[in-house]
């Protein structure tokens, strides 16, 4: 068992660290979901990178957001640094990046987010299939459909303790965000 905390800020990470936290999992200014947390640069993520090894723990990174066409040399640049920086995993959504890093960067462990709704053992194993090292399941299963997918995939898999602002159900942070007045809604939401 890995007790796995996060970190949107340096304050965040060293008390994640100060606490015990096996693993600490975070995001790059650019394409994490986690779009209202601080974030991280290349350069801080690379400290904290040597920093978790020292300590014998380990850092994960959140590259989870949608990947938009025009966003591909941005996330190739991103894609070369963190291959360079050797976090433990990224923890990603988008086939496409997927895609790229098991091209590019297939020495990069690969964890499927939440975001990718993993609700069944077909998906965990098909996730298996393609190489993902870990499923972060989706927050609605109970602990009894939990137990049917250990019992028929051999992947690691993953499971929120409790979420903070979402309501346990997969695909509703937006939601959440807008009920929590975080962010109003415009016209694009109807899209």
């Amino acid at each position: 068992m890995e007790i796995l905390a996060p970190a949107g800020n340096l304050e965040s990470f060293f008390a994640a660290l100060e606490a015990g936290a096996d693993a600490i999992y975070v995001g790059l200014k650019a394409f994490s979901a986690r779009a209202l947390a601080r974030n991280f640069t290349l350069a801080e993520l690379s400290a904290m990178v040597a920093l978790t090894h020292q300590k014998g723990r380990k850092l994960y990174v959140a590259l989870n957001a949608l990947v938009k066409e025009g966003e591909r040399q941005e996330l190739l640049e991103n894609l070369a640094g963190l291959s360079d920086i050797k976090p433990d995993a990224l923890i990603i959504q988008d086939l496409g990046v997927h895609y790229l890093v098991r091209q590019q960067y297939p020495h990069l462990p690969l964890h499927a987010s939440t975001l990718m709704t993993l609700h069944n053992s077909l998906g965990v194993v098909q996730a298996g299939d393609m190489g993902f090292k870990r499923v972060v399941l989706a927050r609605e299963l109970s602990l009894k459909e939990i137990a049917t997918i250990r019992r028929q995939s051999k992947i690691e898999l993953e499971v929120f303790v409790h979420g903070a602002l979402c309501f346990s159900v997969s695909g509703l942070c937006l939601f959440s965000s807008y009920l929590g007045e975080r962010k109003k809604p415009d016209s694009s939401w109807a899209r």
